[in-house]
Formats: structure tokens, C-alpha cells, sequence
């Protein structure tokens, strides 16, 4: 089921050599990196311009990195792109190889169209699932490692795309899809919202939380109280109500107390009841905020 990867992160990869301990990198799930990109897009790598391009970067850095820029032709825009049928998006080129062994690159070598532990590098002819976010003062897109896209030809492509829509279609009507008639699909998009307002936007620029309107607040809060809080005992991945509530980030600024569990009682049935007498009383008015970068 689509919906059973929207708050579970992907499989760790472990990183090793003989002398050092493993490293655990979490990978994003589809919809995670949907809520960190400015742009989301299907399509496919039709040009890398000739000409290079300077830019820092991140805010503030002096030094200017040299970019190539690919351009894509949208086949279609989940988030970002409506009436848009090209996009350009700069990278950094690979290192040439270095002498020795092709077959085993040395670690931090970037993997073309890939990325997740180096420079996501862009080829013509490259299709599949795009995440982007607009370069701080270059007038091109970026790809950060950890949104590498999801090539056309990856192995489950056609349901992480599939996951992807129903979460940009959370995004594109998020009133839509808390009113959805299932309890699950609610959920669903509660979870999605969170992960997006929550997020702290890519490429190092300043950020500020803002409220959300309180009619969608309070959908949301109300999907999270009506959702299954411990998920499916034969899906460890599946979603639940319980981590959607621990993303909102409830204080006792905000009238939130974790409940005090007493030995054999189950915490999260606790939290649950405790949760929902909050929403009934201090959490009535209760606001969520997002991030969102500060305009300059």
C-alpha cells in the first residue's frame, strides 16, 4: 500500500571500512523529500548546457562554484510546476576518475543521477522523479543529496511515483484531503502536512514559523486524534497517529503534558487519551506552524 512508507524513514545504509564503526545514513522516503523540495516533477533530461555557471553555494559564501545546467522537460508537476514545461537545474560536475580500480570508486565519489552521500550529477537522457529547490540567488534549481531523484527505471519507480501524486495532491488541497471520507486517507494527509510545515527549507536560507489557518489546524489535529496511533503489527512501516503527533512538536507553552505511565500501562494508549483530552481543552485554539523562508 502506497500510503504504508509516508512517515517511516527508508532502509538505513551502512557506510564501513575495517577500522571505523558503522555509519547509519537514513535515506527519505518519496514523501518525505516531497515535503523538502520547492519543486517536485516528472520528466526527463533533454540538454546539458555548454556554458557553466557561477554561483555560491549556500547564503553568505564568498567563494562562487563552478554549476553545469540540465534541462528538464516536464512530463508533469506535482508541486511547483503548473504551466511550466521546462525547468533547469544546475549541479556540480563529477571529479574525473581517479587512476586505479574503476570497478571500486573510492568512497565520496559522486554517483551520477543517484546522489544520497555525494553531488547528484545529471546526464542527457536521464528520466524519472525530480525533487528541487530553487537556488538561493542562481536563477536554476539545485538538487540536494538527500533528495536524489527516482530514476524511471529503479526498481518500485511506479509506486513511489504513485506515492509521491497522493502526496502532492495533499499538498495542492490540503482541505480536499482532510475531508476525505476514510479515517486512513486523513491520516494520510495529516501526515504529509506535517512533514511539509515541519521540514526546515533546503539550501541554508533563513526560515521562520508561521501559523497555519486555523480550520486546516484543526482538521489535521482532529485526523491525528481519529487515527490509528500504533499502525499495522504486520506493516512496521505503516503509518500511525503517533508519529504525526510527535512531529507537531508540543510543549508546555502549549498546554501539552506527556502523561505520567504507570508500570503495565501501555505509553502510547496513555499519550493517545492524554492527547485528546488536550484537544478538548488547552489544545482547543491550538495553532500548528510551518517553516517558511523569510522573504528578502
Amino acid at each position: 500500500m502506497y500510503r504504508s512508507a509516508i512517515v517511516a524513514a527508508a532502509a538505513a545504509l551502512v557506510l564501513a571500512t575495517p577500522v571505523e564503526a558503522k555509519r547509519a545514513i537514513i535515506l527519505y522516503t518519496p514523501v518525505q523529500k516531497l515535503a523538502r523540495a520547492d519543486v517536485v516533477v516528472v520528466g526527463k533530461v533533454t540538454a546539458i548546457e555548454k556554458a557553466t555557471v557561477d554561483a555560491p553555494q549556500f547564503p553568505g559564501v564568498k567563494e562562487k562554484t563552478s554549476y553545469k545546467v540540465a534541462v528538464i522537460k516536464i512530463e508533469s508537476g506535482l508541486v511547483g510546476a503548473a504551466n511550466v514545461t521546462h525547468i533547469k537545474v544546475g549541479f556540480v560536475p563529477a571529479a574525473p576518475a581517479p587512476v586505479g580500480d574503476p570497478a571500486v570508486p573510492p568512497v565520496g565519489r559522486p554517483i551520477p543521477g543517484r546522489g544520497g552521500f555525494g553531488p547528484v550529477v545529471l546526464t542527457e537522457g536521464q528520466e524519472g522523479l525530480f525533487y528541487l529547490s530553487k537556488h538561493h540567488s542562481a536563477d536554476f534549481y539545485t538538487i540536494s543529496p538527500m533528495l536524489a531523484p527516482i530514476g524511471a527505471k529503479d526498481d518500485g519507480y511506479k509506486d513511489q511515483l504513485a506515492q509521491a501524486k497522493l502526496g502532492a495532491a495533499a499538498l495542492t488541497d490540503p482541505m480536499k484531503a482532510l475531508k476525505a471520507e476514510k479515517a486512513p486517507d486523513r491520516l494520510f494527509a495529516a501526515n504529509v502536512l506535517i512533514q511539509k510545515y515541519r521540514a526546515y527549507p533546503e539550501g541554508g536560507v533563513e526560515a521562520e514559523l508561521v501559523k497555519i489557518s486555523a480550520d486546516e489546524s484543526k482538521l489535521v489535529l482532529k485526523a491525528i486524534a481519529e487515527g490509528n496511533w500504533k499502525g499495522d503489527p504486520n506493516d512496521g512501516n505503516a503509518p500511525n497517529s503517533y508519529q504525526a503527533f510527535s512531529m507537531i512538536g508540543l510543549n508546555e507553552k502549549d498546554g501539552w503534558k506527556y502523561p505520567v505511565v504507570k508500570p503495565g500501562e501501555d505509553f502510547i494508549e496513555k499519550t493517545k487519551e492524554a492527547y485528546v483530552a488536550w484537544l478538548a481543552g488547552a489544545g482547543k485554539d491550538y495553532q500548528i506552524s510551518k517553516w517558511v523562508a523569510k522573504k528578502k
